[in-house]
């Protein structure tokens, strides 16, 4: 294909996928905010709607990236059929195949777009989100949770009720320190726990050991090996997206997690495979650019594309919330609709081509 066409076309798609882009995060923040302004004034001025709106935006635009590429698709074939524009182009010797290989760069672009914002910069954002959310809480003084936190810090097993914005303080804390093989060791309730330079203290301690027959009170326990305030902070308030290093290290088991390793093998699988997904929906968008403009059939392409990209959104997010509960294995999980998907598209293109 001639460099200037393959420029032409990239243009006119890159145009329509961000005008989509930025329309659909627009108006998802305009609800958004509609729902959560009057937080958002609680807890500071009008400017502050500007910074929620902001610290949002990274994961808003990182989740509609698919969705922005399979419309902008959808709507550059059927302004080239309109125009004849792919009437010629395949009169030509210009196949749809040539055709989506020329978009296949923006499509790249698109994936790379999507994962930076998921991986690298949506993390950053929500929990500096997070972070302001709270800002006006006491940073010290442990706040309730909605439900009890449960995590494994190297051997150990910690369970909290409430813990400090800042991460350094827990409430209502149960601790089961185990042995190098796993078996418990000892249990240790406490009314609160504080980080400090040895580490952690638990005060208002009640200590059973293996073997005792009840628990003995003790003023003070010292726990050096628990996690870090800032992975405290992080655990109790998680965000929803998550970085690759996090996911990895979450995956081998290295430092303090709540979750088992299915959730983090399946996040890290779910994120390959995101990557594949903006090519996905430019071959469930081809078939839109068959027929002449005047002739039956283009809303019903057009239709059938958005319902076939739609309903992959809708079950890959599902089987990866079956991953992630341990449902499924990590690969099937997170590539078993790809492929579905992709064979759907194929025979659709096939049959129009015919």
């Amino acid at each position: 294909m001639p460099l200037v066409l393959a420029r032409y076309l990239t243009g006119i798609f890159l145009a329509r996928g961000a005008a989509v882009l930025l329309g659909l995060a627009a108006l998802l923040q305009l609800l958004d905010l509609l729902d959560k302004a009057g937080d958002v004034l609680s807890r500071g001025g009008v400017l502050d709607i500007g910074r929620y709106a902001l610290l949002r935006l990274p994961s808003t635009l990182g989740q509609l990236v698919p969705l922005a590429v399979l419309v902008a698709a959808i709507l550059t074939f059927r302004r080239l059929a309109a125009t004849l524009e792919i009437t010629a182009m395949r009169a030509s010797g210009v196949g749809m195949v040539r055709i989506m290989a020329a978009l296949a760069p923006a499509c790249l672009l698109a994936a790379g777009l999507q994962i930076g914002l998921q991986a690298g910069l949506a993390p950053r954002t929500e929990r500096a989100l997070l972070d302001w959310w709270n800002h006006r809480e006491a940073q010290d003084r442990p706040l309730a949770l909605q439900r009890r936190i449960w995590l494994r810090s190297g051997p150990d097993i910690l369970a909290a009720d409430a813990v400090s914005p800042d991460g350094t303080a827990l409430g209502g804390v149960l601790l089961v320190r185990r042995d190098a093989v796993g078996r418990v060791a000892l249990r240790i309730a406490a009314e609160e726990a504080r980080h400090g330079a040895e580490g952690w203290r638990l005060t208002g301690a009640r200590v059973l050991r293996l073997g005792a027959a009840r628990e003995m009170a003790t003023p003070d326990v010292t726990w050096p090996e628990g996690p870090l305030p800032r992975e405290m902070r992080e655990l109790a308030r998680p965000t929803e997206a998550q970085g690759v290093t996090a996911l990895l290290r979450g995956e081998r088991g290295f430092g303090p997690v709540t979750r088992g390793p299915a959730y983090f093998a399946t996040r890290v699988q779910a994120m390959a495979a995101a990557a594949l997904a903006p090519f996905l929906m430019l071959l469930l968008a081809a078939p839109s650019g068959f027929g002449l403009p005047r002739q039956l059939g283009g809303g019903r392409r057009m239709a059938v594309g958005l319902a076939l990209g739609l309903g992959y959104l809708v079950a890959q997010g599902l089987f990866i919330a079956i991953g992630e509960a341990g449902g499924l294995g990590p690969l099937p999980a997170a590539w078993s609709m790809l492929p579905c998907f992709a064979v759907a598209g194929l025979l659709r293109l096939w049959r129009e081509e015919a």
